[in-house]
């Protein structure tokens, strides 16, 4: 279904171009509609389980970092979305349980390991989808800087929140 859709309005775009280029959109509107579609849905889940907040922040930390530690990638579109969207759930779930039970300085020194396992085997590369040693040098780096920002902004918060 999102091929098709993707293949429809790439014919649109490329308008009787080379064949070539048409895959390279039909490929492009894929990405871009399975992504809106996927933020779209753990927005509209944080909106019905009255958790709009949790869900923009679980965006803003989670998509980035994702972006450059690489990892596991699903085979379909719409695995992909299962696996984001039941991440986000456990996520929601493990706030609901957990969170209140642990103190502070716990949630702060698991912050700190798991940011430093992350920062030590980030990027992780999937064999499906290689990258160049440039590449993962650049992701390493930018990986690094987004832990850094999110480790910050959560020791602030956190320093903010004890008040």
């Amino acid at each position: 279904m999102l091929n098709k859709v993707s293949s429809k309005l790439a014919k649109r775009i490329a308008d009787g171009s080379e064949r070539r280029k048409e895959a390279v959109y039909t490929y492009g509107i894929e990405i871009i509609l399975s992504t809106m579609i996927g933020i779209s849905s753990i927005l509209i889940v944080s909106g019905l389980l009255h958790e709009f907040k949790l869900g923009v922040i679980f965006l803003l930390v989670f998509a980035p970092l994702r972006v450059f530690t690489g990892g596991y990638h699903a085979v379909t579109y719409f695995r992909c979305f299962l696996i984001s969207n039941i991440s986000y759930l456990f996520l929601l779930l493990f706030n609901n349980i957990i969170y209140t039970k642990l103190p502070l300085e716990i949630w702060l020194i698991l912050l700190v390991l798991s940011s430093y396992y992350i920062a030590i085997h980030a990027p992780v590369v999937n064999e499906n989808q290689p990258i160049g040693e440039n590449k993962k040098s650049r992701c390493k780096i930018m990986a690094r800087n987004i832990l850094n920002i999110n480790v910050f902004a959560a020791l602030f918060l956190s320093v903010v929140a004890c008040k």
